[in-house]
């Protein structure tokens, strides 16, 4: 990563943001540079790649926080169209000072608002974009709720986590997926990773997402559907 200046850039603002709490890694380099190591070790993931080959399509990193995993791929996928939903006033302004720093601006956007209201009934965002990513969201049932009305028919969630807490959330997510029209999670490792069984869980949209989903703002997280 260090002969990238734009990612050597993003690592230091990570690192050193002071208005913020953006990332558990702030004020300290080297755990940044992990957490941007771990998001492009989803470059591994053969229908991610495909996904940003087709090109056509809308990517979105649900509880962006500190852009991650979505800022590092962007980065590294120059055709891909994404747009960080963050509901945090103060990491929405860490992420546009940042898109702007890092020239990204006119190609990425922030959405500072919560999920369920940007992708609500009657919205433009509703099932609108090709790939969700999610990292630090929540348990898969939480994070199955939440992706499901963003993403087109076709579309993929990509969940970061440790294999240990997919397997134990596994069942939860399968249940939550076979109500918001998503096709079970396959759990795929990421190997370059250095964050220890760090993993990945795919979902596809295969069907509408029913309209009472998602739930008014904190009901997913509150009373979970599995």
């Amino acid at each position: 990563m260090s002969d990238d200046p734009a990612l050597a850039a993003y690592a230091d603002l990570l690192a050193g943001y002071a208005r913020a709490n953006v990332t558990g890694a702030r004020g300290a380099p080297d755990e940044a540079a992990a957490l941007i190591a771990d998001a492009h070790a989803l470059l591994q993931v053969d229908e991610l790649l495909a996904a940003a080959r087709a090109g056509g399509g809308r990517w979105a990193d649900l509880g962006s926080g500190g852009g991650l995993p979505g800022i590092p791929l962007a980065l590294a996928l120059p055709d891909v169209r994404l747009t960080l939903i963050e509901a945090v006033g103060k990491k929405c302004v860490f992420l546009r000072e940042a898109l702007e720093r890092l020239g990204l601006a006119g190609r990425v956007d922030v959405a500072c608002a919560r999920s369920e209201e940007l992708t609500a009934v009657g919205s433009a965002d509703r099932e609108a974009f090709a790939v969700v990513l999610a990292k630090a969201v929540g348990p898969l049932a939480v994070v199955v709720e939440l992706a499901a009305p963003a993403l087109a028919r076709g579309g993929l969630l990509a969940a970061s986590k440790t294999g240990s807490a997919a397997r134990r959330e596994a069942a939860a997510g399968e249940a939550a997926a076979a109500a918001c029209g998503l096709a079970g999670g396959r759990l795929v490792p990421l190997p370059s990773s250095p964050i220890p069984d760090s993993v990945c869980v795919l979902y596809e949209k295969v069907a509408a997402t029913p309209e009472r989903y998602p739930r008014r703002p904190g009901m997913a997280a509150k009373r979970p559907l599995a």
